[in-house]
């Protein structure tokens, strides 16, 4: 059933919020035939008003970060997916607050369940040793320093999956599971431990009630605090250590011997399956010079030199996502043919020869309490306090990307085959970063209460039936896009509760 105004209703499992990890637990509760309500925000489409923040902190970069729709940002995302690494998992003296309650072998089934849900055909894809051996010659083609660099694999399902289809074809006619959009969750009501009810607001400004045996928060890392906040959960880190994956060009590499490598820029191992790699650290690399574990691509460029406004050209085309074109940014595209060739290059994985490649970093963010999601006094307009965004990157973040830069330009392309277009007096990291449009880490995974919000089952500490699951829950970034492991975590979670909990 699926409807826009409730009065007051009772459910086995409420689930607010239906993006990438309140999607992948909905789709599996929805296989075990249990019975839930989604409490939405959004609509159909479009970014609904009902929820919105204030940005005190540095400029994302980009024109959409969130959106407030049914399916969440699985409306926005390209789908490119990796699981996190071993290392990301671990404790690293050298990286404050690092170290999950969870190892990667503990969530490796449950990255493979998610695999499916997000259409991977090959999950053994994810390593090298599990490739083809054509593509493991597209691999070794690339001439580097292989003491330093290993390869991380991506895979991207043509086309993705968007949540909002799933909960649709779900919900549509089932009498078990129920959708209520352009309802905002407001308020969770505790008594004697748990929750007994969620306040939520109607979009004609009045409020509506829901009672649950468990309540499931699945609004993202912006959104999930301000909920927990204004329902005066008590934990000292709700809303603390806010990340993202800052990225930008860090440099170009010039080829001495121009050659083609299809798995470094985009390719197609069959038609529904796109997969490309970046390169990263070693483990002992990292551990030997106290590095966060940062990975960058080989983009494919057309001309000597980054031109910083083509970059900015580039990260606008973001907003075809969302409907948010200009006209001044269309015409930017088509009058500029680098970026015209560089976006058919990866739209149609194009096997280009690469003459010049640009090195796009996305880098793993070191956990700082001074980035924040707090209340702000804006209110909104059923009078609950709206989220205050303070994203910050620390001195030790800019420090890490100039060790990098100094790396790449003087250890890790062997001159004789490769030169740089860029010197160490170029660095200006800070200047050209933006969001990876990658929010984690305000109600982190702790082993208890002083570390985190969430035990490792993703259950608050000292609430009873309360869950989150979302990119909130990370302890640490890694370098990849949040969604495989939300995923991963979100079927996890629904195997978990399907257990009679």
């Amino acid at each position: 059933m699926i409807k826009n105004k409730y009065e007051y209703l009772k459910t086995k499992i409420c689930i607010i919020g239906s993006g990438i990890g309140g999607g992948t637990i909905i789709q599996k509760l929805a296989e075990q035939n249990k019975e839930f309500i989604i409490i939405e925000a959004g609509e159909w489409s479009g970014d609904s008003e009902n929820v919105s923040y204030e940005n005190v902190g540095l400029d994302f970069g980009v024109r959409s970060t969130t959106t407030v729709q049914i399916g969440g940002t699985s409306n926005l995302w390209h789908g490119v997916l990796a699981p996190l690494d071993k290392i990301d998992f671990e404790k690293r003296d050298w990286i404050p607050k690092s170290g999950w309650a969870v190892s990667l072998e503990e969530l490796e089934p449950y990255y493979k369940k998610a695999s499916e849900v997000l259409q991977v055909e090959k999950y053994e894809y994810f390593e090298k040793d599990g490739l083809s051996d054509e593509l493991n010659t597209q691999l070794d083609n690339l001439v580097c320093n292989r003491e330093y660099l290993k390869n991380k694999l991506f895979q991207q399902a043509v086309p993705h999956v968007n949540f909002k289809d799933v909960v649709k074809k779900i919900c549509e006619d089932s009498d078990k599971q129920h959708l209520y959009y352009n309802t905002t969750a407001l308020e969770l009501i505790k008594e004697n431990g748990k929750i007994t009810k969620l306040k939520v607001g109607n979009s004609d400004g009045t409020f509506s009630y829901l009672e649950a045996e468990q309540f499931i928060v699945c609004s993202g890392a912006l959104e999930t605090p301000r909920l927990l906040l204004n329902s005066h959960i008590e934990n000292k880190n709700i809303g603390k250590y806010l990340m993202d994956h800052p990225m930008g060009n860090l440099c170009q590499l010039e080829f001495l011997n121009p050659f083609k490598y299809p798995i470094y820029s985009d390719t197609k191992y069959n038609s529904n399956m796109k997969i490309k790699t970046g390169l990263e650290l070693t483990d002992e690399k990292q551990k030997e010079l106290k590095l966060p574990n940062h990975n960058f691509y080989l983009r494919p460029s057309f001309i000597k030199g980054i031109d910083d406004e083509s970059e900015k050209i580039k990260l606008s085309l973001l907003a075809f996502k969302d409907g948010g074109v200009s006209v001044k940014d269309v015409w930017k595209v088509l009058t500029n043919l680098n970026v015209i060739r560089q976006i058919v290059a990866y739209k149609f994985s194009l096997d280009v020869t690469f003459k010049y490649a640009d090195l796009f970093f996305v880098t793993e963010q070191i956990p700082n309490e001074n980035s924040y999601v707090g209340l702000s006094q804006q209110k909104d307009k059923w009078g609950y306090r709206k989220s205050l965004v303070n994203w910050q990157i620390s001195d030790e973040d800019i420090q890490s990307m100039k060790v990098w830069f100094e790396l790449l330009l003087t250890e890790l392309f062997p001159k004789e085959h490769y030169k740089f277009t860029h010197t160490l007096e170029d660095f200006n990291w800070k200047e050209i970063l933006t969001s990876a449009i990658h929010h984690v880490g305000t109600c982190r995974m702790g082993h208890d209460k002083n570390e985190g919000v969430v035990d490792k089952n993703l259950k608050i500490f000292g609430v009873d039936n309360l869950y989150v699951c979302d990119g909130s829950i990370f302890t640490t970034a890694g370098n990849v896009n949040n969604g495989l492991t939300i995923s991963a975590f979100a079927c996890r979670l629904a195997e978990y509760l399907g257990n009679d909990r």
